[in-house]
């Protein structure tokens, strides 16, 4: 069993260390031929970009429910007001 675990582990990092290959010759192919180099962010960057994002779709939430809520509210006065 343990040496399945291990020869997919090995299989897989091999997978990887071939990825980055490619992604240096790549990288290294743009800068000879001139083109721009492709920006990443780093990753406390990224980190906080998510957290934003996360942040800015809970308040979408709440203001969606909040009025709703009040849609609610509204519909129920006019109901109370044509039975009275």
């Amino acid at each position: 069993m343990w040496q399945l675990h291990d020869m997919i582990y090995t299989m897989r990092m091999e997978e990887l260390r071939a990825k980055a290959e490619r992604e240096s010759r790549w990288r290294l192919a743009d800068q000879e031929q001139g083109r721009p180099v492709r920006r990443s962010a780093p990753g406390p960057l990224r980190l906080a970009a998510a957290r934003f994002a996360a942040a800015l779709a809970r308040s979408a939430g709440r203001a969606a429910r909040w009025l709703d809520d009040g849609a609610d509210l509204g519909r129920e006065r006019l109901a109370r007001d044509r039975v009275s």
